[in-house]
């Protein structure tokens, strides 16, 4: 076949992910009701023929020039993703539709699946609580499993078919990360805090549950991190002045920020979750959000914003690859920045006027650790879960083990093929959440305990935002002074709130 023009490749590839993101952004903000990614991915299906990722490798181990080299590295990485999502195309399609179709009875009444998390994380009721939990855990064992477990296969059995013994092994290679050695540093970082979350949640459970550590349950988990007590400090009608008075403070002003589309319709089927879709990178990105309160919902859309602001922020004249592509544990690394604030007491008394913060900044401190403690129980479990072919079902013990003993709550083996990430994002969050410390430390002391209410804080994240991902996340830490990346920062930041 013709060489690759790498040239119109990049061109047409932006209009790919500009078109997937769109239709991501339609479908989950309640404006179309199907998911229409296969005839996306029909219509660019050139993009990712395996001549075409043979010719681009080819390219790739012919490179001289580092930046190039670096490009067409990230360039493979899309292409190796896009492969295998080009086999799934239907499948992905199909999965969102039946967990957007799908209802639970809760009461007689039928309430969608995706909204009936949100009811069940506002139902102080517990044994009603587990009544909505347990018709959500039919729907994923019912109907999604089935279609998940054809997923997962069909991807594994791709991995092998592109010359891989695994999934696991394919990832590893086309991100350069050694998964073994990252697993490592989080298992220590879960024996780091072994004490510290035992004793944290605890308290946390006694004190919003009345409940023991050993009857938490679940089912409890949505209501507890809810937190309906603070919702007086969270209220909807502030929630996006708030938003727009943080940014002021760092110089952003967000109705100024013409590609950025801030969507706050309310619409039926609308995700309830705030998200970002960046379909066009820098010049038109869209927040959507559905205000409701809560500091839950208050950090959801802080994280969403951290991401919005630096795909609005990325320098124009980037390479595609620098603008779409990369690590994005770094991308994560700025939404978990925005989503702290909620947390940081002086952000909380400076924009909310809550002055006594000390008992909510140690309970989201819990929050964060039961959540990176989760995560790092998800790496092993995925390690493991991508490195076999074939036949899945073991995995569903493994998983219910793995994830019990990290979080302390008997974890159900339902979700085993549900809770997953693709190409191993759990990476990117865990490898993110070490960099939003650094970060934090960083900002704190050269701007500020206040820092988010300093231009110049404002105009150092600009500069890191406007590399997009040009730079992964131990490489962007290093370059502007903050050291390895590790769990350093982390801990002393936990341990600050926490105790030791």
């Amino acid at each position: 076949m013709t060489a690759v023009d790498l040239r119109a490749y990049r061109r047409r590839a932006e209009d790919f992910i500009g078109a997937l993101d769109k239709e991501h952004y339609l479908h989950y903000s309640g404006q179309k009701e199907d998911s229409e990614t296969a005839a996306i991915y029909e219509r660019y299906g050139d993009l990712f023929s395996r001549d075409v990722l043979d010719e681009l490798d080819g390219a790739y181990q012919g490179a001289d020039d580092q930046t190039e080299r670096l490009r067409l590295a990230y360039l493979l990485t899309f292409v190796t993703e896009s492969f295998i999502g080009e086999q799934v195309k239907e499948l992905s399609d199909h999965i969102a539709e039946v967990e957007a179709a799908a209802t639970v009875d809760i009461d007689g009444e039928a309430v969608p699946y995706r909204y009936a998390g949100v009811v069940q994380a506002n139902e102080p009721d517990r044994d009603r609580r587990r009544v909505i939990y347990d018709a959500r855990r039919r729907v994923v064992a019912e109907l999604l499993n089935p279609l998940y477990d054809r997923y997962w296969r069909t991807a594994h059995d791709m991995s092998v078919q592109l010359g891989y013994p695994s999934y696991e092994a394919l990832f590893a290679e086309v991100k350069a990360m050694d998964h073994g050695l990252f697993r490592a540093e989080m298992e220590a970082l879960l024996q780091d805090t072994d004490s510290i979350y035992e004793r944290s949640l605890a308290a946390v459970v006694k004190d919003k549950l009345d409940l023991p550590l050993t009857d938490l349950a679940p089912w409890d988990m949505a209501y507890l991190f809810r937190a309906p007590e603070y919702d007086r400090y969270f209220s909807a009608d502030r929630l996006l002045p708030t938003l727009r008075r943080t940014l002021a403070g760092l110089g952003i002003d967000l109705a100024a920020q013409g590609n950025v589309h801030l969507d706050t319709e309310v619409r039926e089927r609308k995700s309830p979750r705030a998200f970002c879709s960046p379909v066009r990178v820098p010049d038109e990105i869209y927040l959507c959000v559905l205000p409701q309160g809560g500091q839950d919902d208050y950090a959801a859309l802080f994280h969403e914003a951290g991401h919005t602001e630096h795909f609005a922020h990325v320098a124009a004249d980037l390479p595609f690859e620098f603008r779409y592509l990369g690590d994005n544990a770094v991308t994560e690394g700025f939404a978990f920045l925005f989503d702290h604030l909620v947390s940081d007491p002086h952000w909380l008394r400076h924009h909310l006027g809550y002055e006594d913060a000390a008992d909510y900044v140690r309970f989201s401190a819990v929050g964060d650790l039961y959540f990176m403690r989760r995560y790092a129980a998800k790496l092993s479990y995925e390690l493991r879960l991508h490195s076999c072919n074939g036949s899945l079902d073991a995995m569903a013990q493994v998983y219910h083990e793995t994830l019990s003993a990290s979080t302390l709550v008997d974890f159900p083996a339902d979700w085993y093929l549900t809770d997953v990430d693709d190409g191993f994002y759990v990476v990117s969050y865990l490898r993110a959440w070490l960099l939003e410390a650094a970060l934090r430390v960083i900002l704190r002391s050269d701007y500020g305990e206040s820092w988010f209410a300093e231009r110049a804080a404002g105009d150092y994240l600009k500069g890191l935002w406007s590399y997009g991902q040009e730079y992964n996340s131990p490489r962007l830490l290093l370059k502007h002074g903050g050291g390895r990346l590790d769990a350093g920062p982390l801990l002393h930041l936990l341990t600050q709130t926490l105790g030791r």
